[in-house]
């Protein structure tokens, strides 16, 4: 890909980009590595499409010389993303939340190639008022349904509980003691000042 951003430098100052998929996720991580490897600058930024400027001094002749890939590395191993029992449940709880989780109303569908700006935002806003949500990921692939509830792992602080046929289970995770814990400990600070 950089090597076509830097095909499409030679021609013209600015290369316009569209994003699609899992990695619209968090596009701020996009923009952000974008311009690091590119040496460029996004001018423009709309949902999914970005405007990636060269700058004035560009030289295409000493641009940057970019290795071709020959070869393609071993995956890593991760660690299980889904675990027999969630973190801080029993297993029957963790089985309760399952059934729950697979028999509530699709909160989200999300469709092969879309754009999941506001999925990130919209599963924190679900995570107020409800403890486990189902996202319904028929015909994206099973990688990329893995993918997306890992990036939403990390970005909306919630824990998978199940994948199963293209679905994907999400609990929120243990926050009436955090909340509870916080309450107590701001009611301490006061009594004590």
């Amino acid at each position: 890909m950089l090597d076509d951003i830097h095909n499409h430098w030679k021609r013209a100052e600015a290369v316009r980009i569209k994003c699609l998929g899992l990695p619209t996720l968090d596009m701020d991580n996009v923009c952000f590595h974008l311009e690091e490897k590119s040496r460029g600058k996004i001018i423009y930024r709309h949902i999914n499409i970005l405007i990636l400027y060269r700058g004035r001094n560009y030289d295409p002749q000493n641009r940057p010389v970019i290795p071709l890939m020959l070869w393609k590395p071993y995956a890593p191993i991760y660690p299980k993303l889904v675990k027999n029992i969630a973190d801080g449940l029993r297993f029957e709880e963790t089985k309760e939340m399952r059934n729950r989780g697979l028999h509530s109303p699709a909160f989200m569908k999300l469709t092969r190639n879309g754009v999941y700006v506001n999925v990130v935002a919209r599963v924190r806003e679900a995570f107020e008022t409800e403890e486990v949500i189902r996202l319904d990921c028929t015909h994206v692939g099973t990688s990329d349904c893995k993918r997306i509830s890992a990036k939403l792992r990390d970005l909306a602080p919630c824990v998978p509980i199940l994948f199963e046929d293209e679905q994907i289970i999400l609990w929120r995770g243990k926050r009436d003691q955090e909340r509870n814990s916080d309450i107590s400990d701001a009611n301490e600070k006061s009594s004590g000042t």
